[in-house]
C-alpha cells in the first residue's frame, strides 16, 4: 500500500512538472508598454491659460487715471506704490503702478499703531495697506505677531508662547494660517523667471489619522541648491502631475528646460512631454508636437 502511494506522489509530481513547462514554452513574451507622448491640448491647465490670455487681449488697454480725471480730483498726499485696488470688479485691479492706479491716501485709523487708509478714485472703494496680508484685522500690535512667528519658526512650541505673550494658542496657529498663505504670495513672485539645470520630481505619501484619508505631498525641487520650486498636496493623479509641471514650467525661464529626475510614475512622462514641446510644421497644414531637448532620467 506505502509502494504505490510512493509511485502515485512521483508520478504526480512529473505530470505537473510536465505540464508547467508546457505552459511556460507556449506563452508568449509580454510586448513592452509603449508610452505616447502628450501635447498641450491634453493639460487642461494649459488650455485654461490659453482661453484667459485671449481674453485678456481682447481688453483694451488701461488708461492711466491722471490722464482720465483731467484737473479735477484729489491729489496723491503718500506714495501709493505697490498697493492695488482690492475691487475685483474695479478696471484697476491689480495694478500697482502709482502712475497708472487711482488710489489716494484716506487718512489712517488704529488704537497700539498707525495704519495707513487708501481709497481707489475709481470705484470709490475703501480699504487699509493691511489689506491681503498677515495683519488684516488684527487689534495686536505688529511687531508681537512678527516676534511670535519667528519663534514658531525656530521650534518653540505654542504653548509656551501663550504662556510667555498672553496670546491663545488657538490665535497663534491662526496666525500661522495666514502666514503661511502670505508665504504662497511671496514665493509666487520670487520663484520666477528660474534657470534651473537639474529639477528632481517626486512625491511624498502621508496618512491623515482623522479623516483616514491619505495625501501626496508633489515636490519639484533644484538639486544643486535644494530649494522647493513647487509643493502641492493631492491624490497621486495624472491631473495632479499636470498641475505640478504646469506650475513648474510658468517658474522657469523661457527657453530652458532642464534635466528632469523621478521615481518611474509614468505620470510624469505624460506631464513633461505636454509641457517641454511645440508645435511644428510639417509641411502643408499639418502641425506635429515635438518635444524639446529635454532629458527624463529615473533614479
Amino acid at each position: 500500500m506505502v509502494i504505490c502511494i510512493e509511485i502515485y506522489r512521483w508520478v504526480r509530481g512529473r505530470w505537473i512538472r510536465q505540464v508547467l513547462e508546457w505552459k511556460k514554452k507556449a506563452k508568449k513574451p509580454r510586448k513592452p508598454a509603449v508610452m505616447q507622448p502628450k501635447s498641450e491640448l491634453d493639460c487642461p491647465h494649459c488650455v485654461k491659460e490659453k482661453g484667459e490670455k485671449a481674453n485678456l487681449e481682447q481688453k483694451k488697454a488701461i488708461v492711466a487715471w491722471n490722464d482720465r480725471k483731467g484737473r479735477g480730483g484729489r491729489r496723491k498726499g503718500i506714495s501709493t506704490e505697490g498697493y492695488f485696488c482690492s475691487n475685483t470688479g474695479c478696471e484697476y485691479y491689480g495694478v500697482r503702478d502709482e502712475r497708472i492706479h487711482a488710489l489716494v491716501g484716506n487718512g489712517s485709523h488704529g488704537k497700539q499703531e498707525v495704519i495707513r487708509d487708501l481709497k481707489c478714485q475709481s470705484c470709490g472703494k475703501k480699504f487699509t495697506v493691511r489689506k491681503h496680508t498677515i495683519l488684516y484685522r488684527l487689534k495686536t500690535h505688529s511687531g508681537i505677531v512678527e516676534k511670535i512667528l519667528w519663534l514658531l519658526a525656530v521650534g518653540v512650541d505654542g504653548s509656551v508662547l501663550e504662556e510667555v505673550f498672553g496670546v491663545r494658542e488657538i490665535t497663534i496657529r491662526a496666525w500661522l494660517c495666514r502666514s503661511g498663505m502670505q508665504g504662497r504670495k511671496l514665493h509666487d513672485r520670487v520663484m520666477v523667471e528660474l534657470e534651473l539645470i537639474h529639477v528632481q520630481l517626486d512625491e511624498l505619501w502621508g496618512n491623515v489619522k482623522q479623516s483616514g484619508q491619505e495625501l501626496w505631498l508633489w515636490t519639484a525641487s533644484d538639486a544643486k541648491t535644494k530649494i522647493m520650486v513647487v509643493m502641492q498636496v493631492g491624490g497621486r493623479t495624472q491631473e495632479k502631475a499636470y498641475s505640478v509641471v504646469h506650475e513648474l514650467k510658468g517658474r522657469l525661464k523661457v527657453g530652458c528646460v532642464p534635466v528632469f529626475s523621478t521615481d518611474g510614475l509614468k505620470h510624469y512622462y505624460y506631464a513633461l512631454t505636454a509641457h517641454f514641446g511645440k508645435w511644428a510644421d510639417q509641411g502643408g497644414k499639418t502641425l506635429v508636437w515635438v518635444l524639446m531637448g529635454a532629458c527624463f532620467m529615473v533614479r
